[in-house]
């Protein structure tokens, strides 16, 4: 008997989907491996098979390792597992009548059903229908499958193929040139890449980097003072805040301590400071860096699984926007039946009228991120943490403004120094209530006097403190997603994914961001020779075209042809400065080479290296397989040269290495658990 075939992005997402449409009712099998959830959905029987993501993939036509490729396919890739369940696809549709897609409703997730149902379903997306939800809840994917589209999002799919296309026409090229330059001149074989996203966001942190090298601390010294008022001791600022003599400095120092003064005026003002607008996925990923110090790639994944068990909705969105039609009074009711959330919630509902404070940025698929009301069985301790921060932000867009007085007090002592005292007072916590404790400006301001005019107030402490000028501050992860947002480089879902790409190659390392050796040799090649390929203007160019495609108004065709055109002339100064270039990288990756003590005796194909930590800065040895394939790590001194020592450990058989620091030298396993170590 015919059946609906139903594809899914994710195994997890296809059991929720199952379960949401059949009830009880489901059965489950594997067929070749392949996870099946059979339903009744619609009055009709339906198969719901996942994806693991991607199946298919941008790949060359033609056979060998060469550059400039432009003539390129969308194919199979090549990791086994993958293969084996587009096989087992493939069979499960033979026996299908109807298709929907159930993927993700994004540029990505369109992307994966469109490439399933067209190669593996036999050209299945033509007759295809759509469902469209953006959480994972019982309700609305009831409600997306009954009101599903008649067709598929093609203008989202034809800006999902555009994008990898021309990332691979970019990124792919590129690679090859710099590798093969390389090894051209004798350099050997080392994994370089440069990308049309990546290779403009390495060149902002190498600016950054030039910057903070070039910078020349200037000295100025600075008064910090405290003055008495009323009996009460305040911070005090002096009326000129650098001084570019010690001597004038001190001068004031010497003449203002201890000396009596008065208030010579007071200003009063009030401000009032609005709810913040509810999450999308880049301010997410600002406010977990700012209180749990997640990396933005962290965050995403975190907010993935939440998702996926339908805690909240989709993450990967730009709004800020909470429509009415999302039921915002049933999700509170059901936020309000978890005890640490009913007194929020029960507040928020007798206001009667909600209506959350929204931002200005909209997403055509998906709303602001936001709780469903549903509280998984079980969450982790990262999960527990987000999850928290987003109930709580969700909550805050109800509250009412914030109400801040700031009384600034002008001091003035001997009839010539004047001192600036400010003290900010909460008058009305209004929305920071629900928001606690992710912002606080302390609890509300008690109804006491604070000082007035013609008060008298003594200078009980001035010191003179040594200050130079600072260069510009490091980007973190967190402040480098806020610099690709205004500058348009990449999407909401692939930004982090690029960090963490520059942070893989060794292009980048440590919390605060450093550009190593090996980031600045690539970016001094590109920079000098293929402008184009650091160029933000180019980049965010592309990326408006591409979402012009999604909105329907480009020809994806027209976009890709733009593209080569412009990458074109790049590959032919490559093969003009090909052994010039291969020379310049041979240098940079000797020195780099002493850092490379050999095999990893773990997963036995990775590389360890000598690596620094992104949160601490300090130094041990890592699989260059990380954090994807093997975790292998080891401590070592601080200080001195690393190398590799002959011979194993006579013990459990790893790798020895040796440190040296002048004359002392220490010989000692890699392995943290080898009994050595233990005895």
């Amino acid at each position: 008997m015919p059946y609906q075939l139903i594809i899914c992005e994710k195994p997890s997402a296809a059991m929720k989907i199952a379960y949401a449409l059949g009830g009880k009712h489901v059965k489950r099998e594997r067929h070749k491996g392949l996870p099946v959830f059979w339903v009744e959905a619609g009055g009709r029987r339906a198969a719901v098979v996942p994806a693991l993501g991607h199946l298919y993939g941008v790949e060359q036509k033609s056979i060998g390792w060469s550059f400039p490729i432009f003539d390129l396919e969308w194919a199979p890739l090549k990791d086994r597992r993958k293969r084996m369940w587009i096989e087992a696809i493939a069979e499960m549709a033979k026996g299908a009548d109807s298709y929907v897609c159930a993927c993700d409703f994004d540029v990505e997730g369109s992307l994966i059903g469109y490439t399933i149902l067209k190669y593996a379903c036999g050209g299945a997306d033509i007759r295809a229908r759509r469902m469209k939800f953006s959480t994972l809840t019982r309700e609305e994917l009831r409600s997306a499958y009954e009101n599903s589209e008649d067709r598929l999002d093609y203008e989202r799919v034809f800006a999902g193929k555009v994008r990898h296309e021309i990332d691979w026409i970019f990124g792919v090229n590129t690679s090859r040139a710099l590798m093969d330059a390389l090894g051209s001149v004798g350099g050997g074989f080392e994994v370089l890449s440069a990308g049309r996203v990546q290779s403009p966001t390495l060149y902002a942190l190498y600016k950054r980097e030039i910057a903070i090298n070039l910078h020349v601390p200037d000295p100025f010294w600075s008064l910090s003072s405290e003055v008495v008022i009323r009996g009460t001791r305040y911070p005090a600022e002096y009326m000129v805040k650098e001084f570019f003599s010690r001597k004038d400095a001190e001068n004031v120092a010497d003449r203002c301590r201890g000396k009596r003064g008065y208030v010579k005026e007071v200003r009063i003002k009030r401000r009032t400071v609005p709810p913040p607008p509810p999450f999308n996925l880049g301010d997410l990923q600002r406010e977990a860096y700012r209180f749990f110090m997640y990396p933005p790639s962290k965050t995403q994944r975190i907010a993935e699984r939440l998702y996926l068990s339908a805690a909240i909705s989709y993450p990967r969105t730009s709004s800020q926007k909470l429509p009415h039609s999302l039921g915002l009074s049933r999700i509170i009711e059901k936020l309000g039946r978890i005890e640490r959330y009913r007194e929020v919630a029960d507040r928020i509902l007798e206001r009667g009228i909600l209506k959350p404070r929204e931002g200005k940025f909209t997403d055509l698929a998906h709303p602001a991120i936001h709780p469903t009301g549903t509280l998984p069985s079980r969450m982790g301790r990262e999960e527990s943490k987000l999850y928290d921060l987003i109930v709580r932000r969700f909550f805050a867009t109800f509250g009412d403004y914030a109400i801040l007085e700031e009384r600034e007090a002008i001091v003035e002592v001997n009839e010539r120094d004047l001192f600036k005292v400010k003290v900010m007072d909460l008058v009305e916590p209004g929305w920071t209530e629900y928001y606690r404790p992710y912002q606080s400006w302390g609890k509300v301001a008690e109804q006491r006097q604070r000082f007035k005019a013609k008060d008298e107030a003594i200078l009980e402490r001035i010191d003179v403190e040594d200050k130079f000028t600072q260069p510009p501050e490091r980007y973190t992860a967190s402040k480098l997603i806020s610099y690709m947002e205004k500058q348009g480089l990449g999407t909401k879902s692939t930004r982090a994914e690029i960090i963490e790409n520059l942070y893989r190659r060794g292009y980048i390392e440590g919390r605060e961001i450093r550009v190593t050796d090996l980031g600045f040799a690539v970016v001094g090649i590109l920079k000098r020779f293929f402008p184009e390929l650091v160029s933000v203007r180019m980049t965010s160019a592309l990326e408006e075209e591409m979402a012009e495609i999604e909105s329907g108004k480009k020809d994806q065709a027209e976009v890709v042809l733009k593209a080569v055109e412009a990458i074109k002339p790049v590959f032919e100064r490559i093969i003009a400065k090909y052994e010039e270039i291969g020379g310049e990288l041979r240098e940079v990756m000797k020195q780099l080479r002493r850092n490379v003590l050999g095999p990893c005796p773990r997963c036995r194909n990775g590389t360890m290296r000598v690596v620094r930590s992104r949160k601490t800065g300090k130094r041990f040895i890592g699989c260059d397989n990380y954090p994807n394939l093997c975790n292998f790590s080891c401590s070592i001194p601080q200080k001195g040269e690393v190398s590799m020592s002959k011979g194993n450990c006579d013990f459990c058989g790893f790798p020895v290495i040796e440190v040296r620091n002048g004359w002392k030298k220490w010989r000692f396993c890699i392995n943290d658990d080898c009994p050595s170590k233990k005895k």
